[in-house]
């Protein structure tokens, strides 16, 4: 087994704080409408953790998958998508049948690591100081960037 590229830590440590920034939004907010308890913490945990670990093992499969053939490539990624959607299918289920869990709380946190992703380009415009750094010319303008 080959080690864990540089980038998918580093990815998944971006995701998991974008992540856990928005559980933390996320909390305030069942408190300030008064519907805080000890469940959303739980279902919160729950769903952060299992949309964490559904973003890594999507980057894993992805770096096994290079450089492989396209069809071999192909059905690695595909079997991957079927299992972390199960596992994520199973999570729901488990948010949804113990008491210990809040369902929302456990849902909404899967969506955080897309968020994250799409926030991503922001976040880097913003660590670059609000330019993009290109190299060459502009082909509209003809001038040197």
């Amino acid at each position: 087994m080959s080690r864990v590229d540089s980038v998918i830590i580093r990815e998944t440590i971006y995701v998991a704080v974008i992540s856990l920034i928005l559980s933390l939004l996320m909390q305030g907010v069942f408190l300030v409408i008064g519907q805080w308890n000890i469940t959303v913490l739980w279902g919160n945990l729950l769903g952060l953790a299992a949309g964490i670990c559904n973003f890594f093992l999507m980057a894993l499969t992805v770096q096994h998958s290079v450089g492989l053939e396209e069809k071999d490539a192909r059905t690695k990624v595909r079997f991957s998508m079927s299992a972390r959607m199960m596992l994520l299918f199973a999570v729901a289920a488990l948010g949804a049948l113990l008491s210990c869990f809040n369902i929302a709380a456990v849902l909404i946190p899967l969506l955080f690591p897309g968020i994250a992703a799409k926030l991503r380009p922001l976040f880097n415009r913003w660590m670059e100081g609000g330019e993009i750094e290109s190299e060459g010319t502009n082909e509209c303008s003809g001038r040197e960037l």
